[in-house]
């Protein structure tokens, strides 16, 4: 009776011990992971990277989130300058393809009309004495208050025989090379760019004239007002005193006669 017990305590534990061999096995075989999960990450990688380099070439306006947004290094942002002229490079002649053999005789035209002016003498100018009794002053401006054009002020001084000259400024200047009469910007430092005042806008002109001149007071103000209104009738614009009064009535006949001197009286 005892070895019957003794046999079948020595198999149950036989059974137990394959028991749990076999259930390590079967947990082992569940835990190894599977050979076709390894395979497929190589094939989605490469697909999330095109995705997203995609998605960078091309990017919309909900890729991007606001703040968070940098703008780049090279970013070019305009500057806009209210009360400065605008300045841009102008050529005065528009340049023109000529094709076939007409473009040698247009070369040959071009350059016999320059000749006279790339062979013209800068004239002399003689500045008035330093001795400087008065300077009469007049303005150029518009009556509404805008700006004048560039080129067609330009072009008003010139047809009006003035010539851009010392300290950047145009000047009137007789046959013997007197200065009778000097325009300037109306806007500080005053002067002049012919290459660039076609492109630029102007608040007005000044235009004055310096006692003693080589003509008598009277006919210095009358061909000074005589220059100022050819300009200004050229450009749409007014004269006034250097006040900015209009220049004509009583304010005329008052700057008259402070230029007319005394009579003196017959002696006693």
């Amino acid at each position: 009776m005892n070895e019957l017990r003794v046999a079948l305590i020595v198999l149950g534990a036989v059974f137990l011990a394959v028991l749990l061999l076999w259930e390590r096995r079967r947990s082992a075989r569940k835990v190894r992971p599977a050979p076709p999960a390894e395979a497929s990450v190589p094939a989605v990688t490469p697909a999330v990277a095109t995705s997203s380099r995609h998605r960078r070439l091309e990017p919309s306006i909900g890729d991007f989130a606001p703040g968070e947004t940098e703008l780049p290094d090279s970013l070019d942002v305009p500057t806009i300058h209210a009360a400065e002229p605008v300045r841009v490079e102008v050529m005065r002649e528009v340049a023109v393809d000529v094709p076939g053999a007409a473009a040698a005789a247009a070369a040959r035209s071009d350059a016999a009309a320059m000749q006279p002016v790339a062979t013209a003498a800068t004239p002399v100018i003689r500045w008035p004495p330093a001795q400087t009794e008065r300077v009469l002053t007049v303005r150029v401006v518009r009556a509404d208050g805008q700006a004048l054009p560039g080129r067609a002020l330009r072009q008003a001084m010139e047809s009006a025989g003035m010539v851009h000259g010392p300290q950047r400024i145009y000047h009137l200047v007789d046959v013997d090379g007197f200065v009778r009469a000097s325009a300037a910007n109306l806007v500080r430092p005053g002067s002049f760019d012919p290459v660039q005042m076609d492109a630029q806008e102007f608040r007005g002109l000044s235009l004055f004239s310096i006692l003693p001149g080589p003509v008598a007071a009277l006919r210095m103000l009358d061909d000074l007002l005589e220059l100022a209104q050819r300009i200004a009738g050229r450009v749409d614009a007014v004269v006034q005193d250097e006040q900015g009064a209009q220049l004509a009535g009583d304010r005329l006949a008052q700057l008259r006669r402070s230029l007319t001197p005394p009579v003196e009286g017959p002696a006693a």
